[in-house]
């Protein structure tokens, strides 16, 4: 690619080269505007070339004059640069917004110019397409634009080409061999042509090299091409018509094809009519045929329908896109009005929207439904553009058929959501990212006493009567006392979760319950337990006694079958025992009544004391125990913490086969304690694992082997230790066994 040319003189002096100003219009010059306003959907479509005062346009479609002050003129800014140069809307843009083109006819308000740069890098104009709304240019219609102003410079050439040539042969003899077209003279009686230089040059051959009949003619046309020439020829030839014009293909030496505009006329006939002699030019259009082949696959590779109807109501030409949304071929498309086509409820609609096209106005946008071949409905978006002159429409279509049915299921969804909101018995505020109340749901407004137009606008935090930061709050439950309007104090359950809405912003959703009543509920039930636990434990402390002494033989020696009778019992009533004491015990540490004693204390012999608790039920079950202790110290209560190692080893024990060994460690770690247990039982489902700790939760539902217990053991420990100020955990894989943990801070540590 040339670098644009700096130099205003000798930019003037190349166009002055090309000796094109205030020329009469050329078909070549028109038939690319003409594509130009076809491709971009634009009215008005011009080549402008720019001399020192002036633009002057060599083609011009839309637009009356055919020149304007250069200082007003877009084409001025266009050509200072290499690509192609696009204005949105005009009036938003400082350098045109009171320009006299924009503020007046022709009432410009998007323009886009691409450079017409000659091959020594000189900007002499542009072809651009001006419409009378501000838009946009797609990725194709850009392409395709600069396309096109590279045809109009190869027409530059090929004129300047045609020009120098004029004046270099003889002035009259050579009027045609000088436009760059090729000369041939057919006596028709003989059958002898004669071909100019330029016209056998064209296919590659030398003067000389083909043989002057016309069948050396006839025999180099394509044999697809040949059937329409020759109907157009002997149409003429009869009088028909009254030129010859035909566009086809020559074989030209190398074996290629060349495409060629032949023209010609019957110069003279015999007394009875019959045609003696007939005189034409032939020229060289594979370049636009080329880029018309370029303008087609922009055309058929379009995904939108794009297509020219005339003010008829009937489409003269459709790309693929339509067979592929309607299922019609395009004959069966073009051979119905296009009215017929469309779903009976929108046909006033589009005929009152078509008759606004024939009075001159453009279509931006129109939405209509089409009905398939298969009787399916699609939506199509249609913008489109009248050429009045020509008798066409211009026109491209979308098919929204999925936009709308989106925004349908949108429309839908957010009116069961709404409904859910409003129905829901939970109260629901949204904020913006600074806790600023935007939408407040019905049981808010009942839970708070004020309407959600007095809520709205203001702050989350103060509403609640509570300080709190939104981002800390988040994902946490948190349980606040909040005042409602009439002044009565109530205790609410406040949660929040963040989301984005349409607007992309943050935003975040209170989900507020009022818990009162499950408070004063879950008060009764814990004092319901903590009164039958401890009405239940004096008796059957008593029956675990009074069965001791039975099964002991003070008070006499028992039958040989009521031996194990009296086993059975005294083993449950000593499971009852733990599971009120277990109970007794949780109860106290959820209402905060059980005191810990705090104190320095060594570790391992609290260790100690577990494993020589349970060793009995390790011996019997076959299971070892390894302690390995450092003789670390931890600031805790030597009882609780016996309680919470026994229930670990108890539960490792319990899990382990006959032959395993059950390993318990202690190590520093930092300023806390840390204490193992482990086993190589059968592990834990990762599922599971979470829900260990919590009441009456256990890991033995899928083992055959029973194995009793409460399912507070677990609940318990981690209340202990949480009250210690540490933390309780587990590791586990299925088949690979478990540890259980827990971390106290150690003795010394900074509190």
């Amino acid at each position: 690619m040339h670098d644009v040319s700096t130099n205003e003189q000798e930019r003037l002096a190349a166009l002055a080269r090309y000796a094109i100003l205030d020329t009469s219009a050329e078909d070549a010059f028109d038939e690319l505007v003409q594509l130009a306003s076809t491709i971009c959907g634009a009215p008005i479509a011009l080549i402008s070339l720019v001399d020192a005062s002036r633009q002057w346009f060599k083609a011009r479609i839309g637009i009356a004059k055919s020149e304007t002050p250069r200082q007003i003129s877009f084409c001025t800014h266009a050509i200072r640069q290499r690509d192609l140069f696009v204005v949105h809307d005009a009036r938003l843009d400082p350098r045109f917004a009171d320009n006299p083109l924009v503020t007046g006819e022709p009432h410009i308000r998007f323009y886009a110019g691409a450079p017409l740069m000659t091959p020594d890098g000189h900007n002499l104009g542009t072809i651009c397409v001006i419409d009378r709304r501000p838009r946009l240019l797609a990725d194709p219609q850009r392409r395709a634009l600069t396309a096109l102003a590279r045809q109009v410079v190869v027409q530059l050439e090929l004129r300047r080409e045609i020009a120098e040539k004029a004046i270099a042969e003889e002035r009259l003899a050579r009027v045609v061999e000088g436009s760059n077209d090729g000369f041939w003279d057919w006596n028709i009686a003989g059958g002898a042509v004669q071909f100019s230089e330029r016209a056998v040059a064209m296919l590659g051959y030398a003067p000389g090299e083909l043989e002057p009949r016309v069948d050396t003619w006839e025999r180099l046309v394509h044999p697809d091409d040949y059937p329409a020439m020759m109907s157009v020829l002997n149409d003429h030839l009869a009088g028909r018509r009254e030129q010859y014009e035909s566009e086809h293909r020559r074989r030209s030496k190398d074996g290629a094809w060349v495409w060629i505009l032949d023209r010609g006329k019957v110069v003279a006939r015999d007394r009875d009519g019959c045609p003696r002699r007939m005189a034409g030019t032939y020229s060289d259009v594979s370049k636009r045929k080329r880029a018309e082949r370029e303008l087609d696959r922009f055309f058929d590779v379009s995904l939108d329908l794009l297509c020219i109807a005339g003010m008829d109501g009937r489409f003269r030409r459709l790309n693929p896109a339509f067979h592929q949304v309607l299922g019609y071929t395009i004959d069966e498309l073009c051979a119905v009005p296009f009215i017929d086509l469309v779903h009976p409820d929108d046909r006033a609609a589009t005929a009152a929207e078509v008759a606004k096209l024939r009075d001159g106005e453009t279509t931006r946008y129109f939405e209509n439904r089409y009905l398939r071949k298969d009787g399916a409905i699609r939506w199509i978006a249609w913008t489109a553009s009248p050429a009045t002159d020509e008798g066409l429409i211009y026109a491209a279509g979308r098919d929204v058929t999925r936009t709308k049915l989106t925004e349908h299921e949108l429309r839908r969804s957010e009116a069961r959501t709404r409904s859910i909101i409003d129905n829901a018995p939970g109260g629901l505020i949204t904020t913006d990212a600074r806790g600023v109340i935007e939408s407040v749901n019905p049981a808010a407004e009942r839970m708070l006493g004020y309407a959600a137009a007095e809520m709205q606008g203001g702050r989350l935090d103060i509403l609640l009567n509570a300080t709190f930061d939104l981002y800390t709050a988040l994902d946490r439950i948190t349980e606040l006392p909040v005042r409602r309007r009439n002044g009565e104090t109530f205790t609410c359950e406040l949660s929040l979760f963040e989301f984005y809405a349409a607007d992309d912003q943050r935003h975040f959703a209170a989900n507020l319950l009022d818990v009162s009543e499950r408070h004063v509920v879950e008060r009764m039930k814990r004092d319901f337990i903590s009164t039958v636990s401890h009405e239940l434990r004096t008796p059957l402390t008593a029956i675990r006694g009074s069965l001791g002494l039975l099964a002991s033989g003070v008070v006499g020696e028992l039958p040989a079958e009521a031996r194990p009778v009296i086993s059975v019992a005294e083993r449950n009533s000593i499971r009852l025992i733990s599971l009120i004491n277990d109970i007794l015990d949780f109860d106290r540490l959820e209402s905060g009544k059980m005191t810990m004693q705090l104190r320095p204390t060594p570790l391992k012999p609290v260790l100690e004391r577990s494993i020589e608790s349970i060793s009995a039920v390790a011996l019997q079950d076959g299971v070892r125990i390894e302690l390995h202790c450092n003789g670390a110290s931890v600031l805790g209560d030597e009882e609780r913490l016996l309680q919470v190692t026994v229930n670990l080893l108890s539960n490792a024990v319990k899990y382990s086969s006959r032959g395993d060994t059950v390993t318990v460690s202690a190590s520093v770690e930092g300023e806390s304690v840390e204490v193992r247990v482990a086993d190589r039982g059968r592990g834990i489902p990762a599922d599971l694992q979470k829900k260990l700790f919590h009441r009456f939760e256990r890991a033995d539902s899928s083992d055959a082997r029973p194995k009793p217990g409460t399912g507070l053991g677990l609940a318990i420990c981690k209340a202990i230790v949480e009250q210690h100020g540490g933390a309780i955990g587990v590791a586990s894989r299925e088949g690979m066994g478990s540890t259980f943990w827990f971390r106290i801070p150690a003795a010394g540590a900074a509190q």
